[in-house]
């Protein structure tokens, strides 16, 4: 019989619910308190990148990264030790798959436990990546949110109201943004299960995902400042890209400063990764012919 825990995770409702997954645990001093930093562990094969157009931030990835993301979002929600914090930095940061740019790393930080400010943000993005041994783990908690994503209307009907000291929260937005560096998503335990029951279900593979371009997107506020975009090929674009930019900073003639750099690389990719994708299906073996008996 298959362990239902095995490497950390669990099937419920015919999806994975990160239920389980071990983190990395650290201590460190950041803005004069002691913060416990919690981290994805080497054998986590889930990659992100980030990018900012248009003054929107987004998070890019894979099917299998946005229910990651949205796991992490759930455990930290019901997180309930004081100054916690999550990171995710490299080696599980992509450059982007736009124009090639390194990813920020990303924070999450519980705003009802983690009063993680500008100073707090700048010396921990000095510390970075890590590299002092683990303390030990900790393992992700996210009983319920399988459930929830079994029926996502039901679970947003019916979540219970709310309030911050007798005011809505929804005049109280959490402010989701680049800190030196880091970009972070502070949030109370109610708008981090919003936000993980609303990235938790992005799949390019339903019908009709962005009219079948194999990418689906949720804005998570509705100021727009960030959106979470999930592509089918994700790793292909991430690599395209990459090989873009190789080939571009490698031509004396490639002009150097970002603005006029990164259309460049941005068109170049686009068609190295459509060559990709042709010569990938050229090499699929075709079925065989039909015999009439």
């Amino acid at each position: 019989m298959t362990d239902p825990h095995q490497d950390g995770r669990e099937k419920l409702t015919g999806m994975t619910a990160y239920n389980g997954l071990k983190l990395h645990r650290r201590t460190l001093r950041l803005d004069g308190r002691s913060y416990t930093v919690l981290g994805l562990r080497p054998g986590t094969a889930e990659r992100f990148a980030v990018n900012e157009f248009h003054g929107t931030w987004h998070v890019v990835t894979h099917r299998a990264g946005a229910l990651l993301l949205g796991s992490l979002l759930w455990g930290m929600a019901h997180q309930r030790a004081q100054n916690t914090v999550l990171v995710v930095d490299r080696p599980f940061l992509d450059t982007n798959p736009f124009d090639a740019e390194p990813s920020p790393p990303i924070v999450i930080a519980p705003a009802h436990l983690a009063p993680f400010g500008d100073r707090a943000a700048r010396e921990l993005r000095r510390r970075l990546p890590l590299s002092t041994p683990s303390e030990g783990t900790v393992r992700l908690r996210t009983s319920g949110y399988a459930e929830a994503l079994a029926d996502t209307q039901a679970w947003f009907r019916n979540r219970p109201p709310r309030h911050f000291h007798g005011y809505d929260e929804r005049h109280r937005r959490p402010v989701i943004g680049v800190r030196a560096g880091l970009l972070v998503l502070p949030g109370t335990a109610e708008w981090l299960r919003e936000w993980a029951v609303e990235i938790g279900p992005l799949d390019p593979a339903r019908p009709g995902a962005a009219s079948g371009l194999g990418m689906v997107y949720d804005c998570i506020h509705t100021d727009f400042s960030l959106e979470v975009q999930v592509f089918d090929n994700y790793h292909d674009r991430v690599t395209a890209a990459r090989l873009a930019r190789e080939q571009l900073e490698s031509d004396p003639a490639a002009p150097k400063d970002p603005d006029s750099l990164h259309p460049l690389v941005w068109d170049r990719g686009t068609t190295i990764h459509t060559r990709m994708r042709r010569n990938r299906t050229a090499r699929q073996p075709r079925s065989a012919p039909r015999t009439t008996p």
